[in-house]
């Protein structure tokens, strides 16, 4: 009687392994966040994003500083994700005061560098190589509605 059921018990604990190696294609993604190399929504939204003229490379610490040079453009208040799910785009609270008078501008994701200064590492800013006249020239966002 027990041969049966130790044979039964085998299979059953084998079989979603077999599953699991039929199905390569895992829904999930590995959960380890790198700072510096991974980003939230949560801490996105309302990131300060800077313009500057000099190279930005990314993973170089700037001179501590540096980043109070730039020019401030705005921060971020919302995300253009694709359908595929891949992150196209964020959208920029360009000027205005207190709210007032601010236009919405699409950067592209990949144009976008974090940088840190050296006496900080654990802090990050937004950095894009752009001129102010650029940046006034920038299309502002238009929503369609969906139909």
């Amino acid at each position: 009687m027990l041969r049966p059921l130790t044979v039964a018990a085998a299979i059953a604990l084998t079989a979603p392994m077999a599953l699991a190696d039929a199905h390569s294609d895992s829904p999930f993604a590995d959960g380890t966040l790198q700072y510096g190399e991974d980003y939230l929504a949560t801490t996105l939204i309302g990131t300060r994003v800077h313009i500057t003229e000099d190279e930005l490379l990314p993973g170089v610490a700037l001179a501590t500083g540096t980043v109070d040079e730039w020019d401030d453009i705005g921060e971020i208040g919302d995300m253009i994700i694709g359908v595929d799910g891949t992150l196209d785009a964020v959208i920029i609270d360009v000027g205005g005061f207190l709210g007032l008078g601010e236009r919405e501008v699409a950067i592209k994701w990949s144009a976008l560098r974090g940088v840190y200064e050296e006496d900080n590492l654990q802090e990050y800013f937004l950095g894009l190589n752009l001129t102010r006249e650029e940046l006034e020239a920038a299309p502002e966002v238009t929503r369609v509605p969906v139909q």
